[in-house]
């Protein structure tokens, strides 16, 4: 789902059925879960907002993630 364009509604209530159904599943001993501070709705409030990010720019911050990590 990494697009130019704002979700629609009928997106975002399939990535929160996703997110739900990934949460329900055990956690295994080599994984960590990372936990955002708020509520799913506030999550989905500030994603909606968000401006749209091209490949470009996720390419780059993918690059610096790595290089931050090393």
């Amino acid at each position: 789902m990494m697009t130019d364009k704002k979700p629609t509604k009928k997106e975002i209530e399939a990535l929160q059925a996703q997110i739900e159904a990934y949460q329900a599943k055990p956690v295994r001993e080599n994984e960590r879960r990372v936990r955002i501070g708020g509520s799913f709705e506030d999550a989905v409030k500030k994603m909606a907002e968000a401006p749209p990010i091209s490949n470009k720019e996720i390419k780059e911050w993918a690059k610096k993630q790595r290089e931050d990590m090393e």
